[in-house]
């Protein structure tokens, strides 16, 4: 298995490796290492079927809990089947680019956020479709030292994204509040990191709503330098793990959802932020 870095900041691509195929607790510990290490990591070419998905991805830890729950694989309910073709309609009539609303991690409105996210290519748009990434490590140490001041104990409250129709079928997921910190502490690698969903936040502990906004944009406005984005250019087969505890993503509204880019969408779970 070879491991080469895609970007200084973060990011890298896993060859040689075949997760269709059963492999050994060792290389599912070097996948693991390489994540630790460099927050993003595409494991290039694989052909494995939804049930080979979820074996391989279960080698990580417990699936965790998604919502869109109708839009689930029929066979494989682990799987959030994401098809750019069934995403919300804005207000204009047009589909729109899930995801592309804001920087953010996944899922912050569970007690138990996944540690880890993963994408598997199943269709792509013949232009665009990009997804972009930023290490949450070096946002947190970009801020000025009285701005981690201002952060250091904050708390945040999330629930259902704002931005979209609440579904019935998820009513369970988003029915308790949940608060995590707005920095936590990385439980493997013990490194801070600003760690935030904009548009799940209901609002800050003690500040009102537009307060709240205020200061998450101005965050992300001093801590994210355009020179160490990571933009990843997908390829059929490519499947991208992600660190959530270390990382915030956008996709990119590079492509026209109706000509139909399909992710097949699995999370571990992970712990409580601290």
């Amino acid at each position: 298995m070879k491991v080469i870095p895609l970007s200084p900041c973060l990011g890298a691509e896993v060859f040689e490796v075949d997760l269709s195929s059963t492999q050994s607790p060792q290389v599912y510990t070097a996948i693991n290492d390489a994540l630790l290490e460099h927050i993003v990591v595409v494991v290039r070419g694989q052909t494995m079927s939804s049930k080979e998905y979820v074996g391989a991805m279960r080698q990580f830890g417990a699936p965790g809990k998604q919502s869109h729950s109708e839009e689930f694989h029929p066979d494989h309910p682990e799987i959030w089947v994401i098809d750019s073709r069934n995403s919300e309609i804005n207000t204009a009539g047009e589909r729109m680019v899930f995801g592309s609303e804001c920087w953010h991690t996944d899922h912050t409105h569970l007690e138990r956020p996944p540690k880890i996210t993963s994408l598997f290519a199943v269709q792509l748009p013949e232009n665009g479709g990009d997804t972009e990434f930023v290490n949450a490590y070096r946002l947190y140490d970009r801020l000025a030292p009285s701005s981690r001041e201002t952060i250091a104990d904050l708390q945040v409250i999330y629930g259902a994204d704002r931005h979209l129709k609440f579904r019935e079928a998820d009513r369970d997921s988003f029915s308790i509040p949940s608060r995590h910190p707005l920095v936590r502490t990385h439980p493997e690698t013990g490194r801070r990191a600003l760690y935030i969903h904009p548009l799940k936040m209901v609002s800050i502990e003690g500040m009102t709503v537009a307060e709240s906004d205020d200061l998450i944009n101005g965050l992300l406005a001093e801590s994210i330098d355009s020179t160490e984005i990571y933009r990843h250019k997908w390829q059929p087969g490519d499947l991208v793990l992600i660190d959530n505890r270390a990382c915030l993503h956008k996709a990119a509204r590079d492509y026209d959802p109706r000509k139909g880019r399909v992710m097949h969408r699995m999370t571990i779970e992970g712990e409580r932020p601290m």
